[in-house]
């Protein structure tokens, strides 16, 4: 059996010591192609919180918010729970104001989460002509 290119093997041991960063950047490549493999998500959380990194923790979890919407409260605010103290009041409340809903890939996030990659990257508010309200 061929042997697959280095960048498309998993680790074989994710959070390895000094390797932090290139597990999480490897788990942000495979949810962006399966997004809905929750045991990866809850360790790219977890992984996240360990690298102590702020943008890294609000991308996983407005990723996982988006992969799960209105299912899995229990999972996002636990995990939610566990980071809460490493991020910041915004990102906090936003994800607090999400809890039950969940989060859309197509809906401006704000505070904007730069290391989410199920997210289309919406910024501000529809225009009331591309929303199909009146002014």
């Amino acid at each position: 059996m061929e042997r697959p290119e280095p960048a498309f093997r998993a680790p074989a041991r994710l959070g390895r010591s000094g390797a932090i960063e290139a597990d999480l950047a490897w788990l942000e490549m495979h949810l962006a192609r399966q997004p809905q493999d929750l045991r990866s998500h809850s360790r790219r959380v977890l992984l996240a919180r360990r690298s102590g990194n702020r943008e890294a923790i609000y991308g996983a979890l407005v990723d996982l918010f988006i992969a799960l919407a209105g299912r899995g409260v229990g999972l996002k605010s636990a995990l939610l729970s566990q980071t809460a103290m490493q991020l910041g009041p915004p990102e906090r409340l936003c994800l607090a104001r999400h809890l039950a809903s969940g989060l859309r890939a197509d809906q401006s996030i704000e505070p904007h989460p730069r290391r989410s990659v199920l997210s289309h990257g919406l910024i501000g508010k529809p225009s009331p002509e591309l929303s199909g309200e009146s002014p």
